[in-house]
């Protein structure tokens, strides 16, 4: 939908852009609406050749509000500072969409907000990279009532038309041709507090993206909640450390899990893999990168292991 008024100020009319796609404004407006990954990148892209703009993402960026993104959008504009905002988005993303994923390390005094594609975007990749992290940035400013000092990285080129937008100080701070994306900051300013922090809003708003995620199936299976906890940084969580966090006993998950037709270790086994080919396909990683972000003593160890998985080695796949 901001898409469309973004569109609209360089004057396309609504029709001329959703016409030939056969999407209906409606269908945009509705919060409930999910567009799959085929449609996006159609609709970015149609936008992009209408207005004659490649930097559509930024300007999407530049403008990006908290309320934009329904009832997560709500939690995190009544979030306590800016940790718990981030940590709403690592856990509620999955109701606007789960073509992508954030996840939020601290090591060392440097906090990373990681921004993780689990789909091919294609064409439209860029756009919507730069969209998510220089919103994210512009969110903060705004709730915060401050600019928050830290750098965008992006594994992207840095694109030839950027130079136009050589006048707004923030994109000082977007490097190009990095590893992976992600934001970098002082861990200290993930308790730098929000100006409209409402716990009770909050609690009410955080219980309605509880009920969207079952509502989308994320909550029916304890197996999927535990896929997404095993992993945390470049550490791996025991079973132990996620039944604390699902307040259980590990011998309740473990015998749930059974019951599900699972268990930790092979569910550890299978968002490693996931991860190691997404950073594979879509990162500049080195090898022994990926290999320390999935929690493996030494790249040998886990190129054992893709191998087993994939039957190649992870330079073969890259």
């Amino acid at each position: 939908m901001h898409l469309v008024e973004l569109t609209r100020r360089f004057g396309v009319e609504d029709d001329e852009l959703l016409g030939p796609l056969e999407l209906e404004l409606e269908d945009l407006a509705e919060s409930s609406g999910r567009l799959d990954v085929s449609q996006v990148i159609d609709l970015i892209e149609r936008a992009r050749t209408l207005t004659g703009e490649p930097g559509l993402g930024i300007y999407l960026g530049l403008a990006m509000r908290a309320s934009w993104h329904g009832y997560l959008g709500f939690a995190v504009l009544t979030a306590k500072d800016v940790g718990d905002a981030l940590k709403l988005g690592e856990r509620f993303i999955s109701t606007r969409t789960t073509a992508l994923a954030f996840r939020l390390t601290v090591e060392d005094g440097k906090a990373s907000f990681w921004l993780e594609e689990r789909a091919d975007f294609g064409p439209a990749r860029d756009a919507l990279v730069l969209a998510l992290l220089i919103g994210l940035s512009t969110i903060g400013q705004a709730l915060s009532g401050r600019e928050l000092e830290g750098r965008i990285e992006v594994a992207l080129p840095r694109p030839p038309w950027l130079e136009r937008f050589a006048d707004n100080a923030r994109l000082d701070r977007v490097a190009f041709d990095k590893p992976a994306h992600r934001i970098v900051f002082d861990a200290r300013l993930l308790t730098t507090p929000f100006q409209l922090a409402d716990a009770g809003a909050r609690e009410l708003a955080a219980a309605q993206c509880e009920k969207e995620l079952a509502a989308l199936g994320f909550a029916g299976r304890l197996s999927a909640r535990v896929r997404e906890l095993v992993l945390s940084g470049a550490a791996v969580v025991d079973v132990e450390g996620v039944a604390k966090v699902l307040s259980m006993s590990s011998r309740t998950l473990k015998r749930r899990l059974a019951g599900e037709g699972t268990s930790y270790s092979e569910l550890l086994e299978a968002e490693r893999r996931s991860r190691a080919e997404h950073l594979l396909a879509h990162t500049m990683m080195s090898v022994k990168e990926i290999s320390a972000a999935l929690g493996y003593a030494d790249t040998a160890a886990f190129s054992h292991a893709f191998q087993r998985w994939t039957g190649k080695s992870p330079s073969d796949v890259r």
